[in-house]
């Protein structure tokens, strides 16, 4: 049974009576104790719900919460000041299939099922053996369901979420699918749902406006003067994430009278651009339609979130549901360009911040790459009967999401996991991770690792590695290599111990000749992976025959 201690909330309501300005001031401005659920007093709370809302693309600063002006996400805010926030939270991979696949397998991604977004093969599935956290779920009694972008296989591999856990699955499969907000089809448990109703929607322009196309304009005309989609027919139009949150709470009501797992994996607000309604961006003709257009995905992510908690309390079932909320990966909403000279850039492609919507955060480099920005995300976790909110500073990432819900459903220990159990940190245990331990990334020839303040980067095994003190230097600009050198050394031997060659992926130190080999090997022995596009289209912007 999982034990969670109530004391502190009641102590803090008596603390509201004490009137000292030190308190008043501390409490106004969030500083919250990290331990703000702990004490003697516990609550048993055996095998809650899990309901993990795992955004696509997110920014760091896309929410309110996280320090965006531009509007507000009520929703978000609100769960966020009952949770506990981790303010060094990282995803497990600086793109969307890698992550995934270490948050389910338990496996940092030197060694875990998934490497890359796609291989000399195509879009990888999850292998057969994968032990995901799903099946384990699964064997503890729990109901699972996954509603909106998997991304981890097609209906007849190895990688179909009904293989591998789920008992429920309803949205997109394949990466390039989850692209359109409007499909011509789904998938539930395998059976194709088409929407004739979505033919209208023609997604190539869409690619060219998030790609800087100079008469993006135009796409002013998608929009009336209210800020309302006339593009596409709403009241006879299929809408994704409409769809994703009836589902969501069909899944609830009907398993709720067991411990049940919902992992809800929106594909809001991951490009290309379109949005139902402008809602609080409708009038800012100040801001570029892309930035209002993403923002405005964000606030209808922050509607989802809204009704995935009323529905929870609706049903009788909050005050015994974990919920946690992250975004799969970093910063991506502008594609890098390369630096021109300022000394920040060191010749490293740059993600330039949206100069609307500021929500990059304090971070070098993005999605696709293995420095900060890729990896940073938004990260909390709300715990049953929870009213407080704690900050928790230490390093941690989604990784461990696997031993924490191993933890919190009381099942049998688990062998090789790179991650920690998070409930005896939330519980105020600040000694329950090691200060030692490492969470390792890579993409291609690049390798990082975290651990403890020290962050160690390497582009190229051909390359110097660099170090970082990555709590006072954010932007990584103090290479303190050659200051300790030690420090380095054991960095290295990290990074070297912890990848694992893959037989088809683009391994660090590979090259282009390398991996065209292993495209040919796929080829000759018939092993590619068919690709599935969105909404019919032959080939990606990016793609040649």
């Amino acid at each position: 049974m999982l034990l969670l201690e109530k004391k502190k909330y009641k102590n803090f309501k008596k603390m509201k009576k004490i009137n000292f300005l030190v308190l008043t001031l501390f409490f106004a401005i969030g500083c919250f104790s990290q331990n703000a659920i702990q004490n003697s007093e516990k609550v048993n709370i055996n095998k809650p719900n899990i309901v993990f809302i795992l955004s696509d693309d997110l920014s760091f600063r896309d929410v309110s919460a996280y320090g965006q002006k531009n509007y507000k996400t009520p929703n978000i805010d609100k769960l966020c000041l009952t949770s506990a926030r981790f303010t060094q939270a990282y995803a497990a991979a600086p793109e969307c299939a890698p992550s995934r696949g270490s948050f389910l397998s338990g496996k940092h991604v030197g060694h875990g099922p998934i490497r890359l977004n796609s291989s000399a093969r195509g879009f990888e599935f999850l292998p057969k053996n994968t032990y995901t956290l799903a099946k384990m779920l699964q064997e503890t009694g729990y109901k699972t369901g996954v509603v909106g972008k998997w991304g981890l296989g097609y209906k007849d591999d190895a990688g179909n979420p009904l293989k591998q856990g789920f008992d429920y699955h309803f949205g997109f499969l394949t990466h390039y699918e989850a692209h359109s907000y409007f499909p011509l089809v789904l998938y539930e448990n395998n059976k194709e749902i088409h929407y004739p109703e979505n033919k209208g929607m023609d997604i190539k322009p869409l690619y060219e406006k998030d790609r800087g196309n100079p008469d993006r304009i135009d796409f002013e005309k998608y929009y009336d003067q209210n800020g309302k989609l006339v593009y596409m027919n709403l009241a006879k139009a299929a809408y994704a994430p409409d769809l994703f949150d009836i589902k969501a709470a069909e899944f609830i009501h009907k398993n709720k009278k067991d411990p049940f797992f919902l992992w809800f994996a929106t594909n809001l607000p991951h490009g290309p651009t379109i949005v139902d309604d402008f809602r609080q961006l409708k009038d800012r003709k100040d801001m570029d339609i892309q930035s209002r257009e993403w923002g405005a995905m964000v606030q209808r992510l922050d509607i989802s979130v809204g009704k995935l908690v009323d529905k929870l309390k609706e049903e009788g079932v909050y005050d015994n549901t974990i919920i946690i909320f992250a975004s799969d990966n970093g910063y991506s909403m502008h594609n890098p360009t390369k630096g021109k000279g300022n000394k920040q850039n060191n010749g490293r492609p740059v993600w330039e911040d949206d100069p609307f919507l500021q929500n990059k955060g304090t971070f070098t480099g993005g999605k696709f790459t293995g420095l900060e920005g890729g990896m940073r995300i938004p990260f909390f976790i709300h715990m049953p009967k929870q009213d407080t909110p704690s900050v928790i500073s230490e390093p941690v990432w989604l990784v461990d999401l696997f031993p924490t819900f191993a933890s919190v459903s009381n099942s049998k220990p688990i062998n090789g996991l790179d991650g920690y159990n998070l409930i005896p940190l939330m519980n105020g245990d600040r000694n329950s991770i090691p200060k030692d331990r490492f969470m390792y990334f890579t993409r291609k020839d690049e390798q990082a690792v975290r651990q403890g303040p020290w962050f160690a980067y390497r582009s190229h095994p051909k390359q110097d590695l660099e170090l970082y003190l990555i709590e006072e230097d954010q932007l990584i600009n103090v290479n303190l290599a050659s200051q300790y050198p030690q420090i380095s050394a054991a960095m290295k031997t990290i990074i070297e111990r912890e990848q694992v060659p893959a037989e088809w992926y683009w391994n660090p130190g590979d090259t282009q000749d390398i991996f065209n080999q292993k495209v040919k090997k796929a080829k000759e022995t018939g092993q590619l992976i068919k690709n599935y596009r969105p909404n019919n289209i032959k080939l990606m912007p990016w793609e040649t025959e």
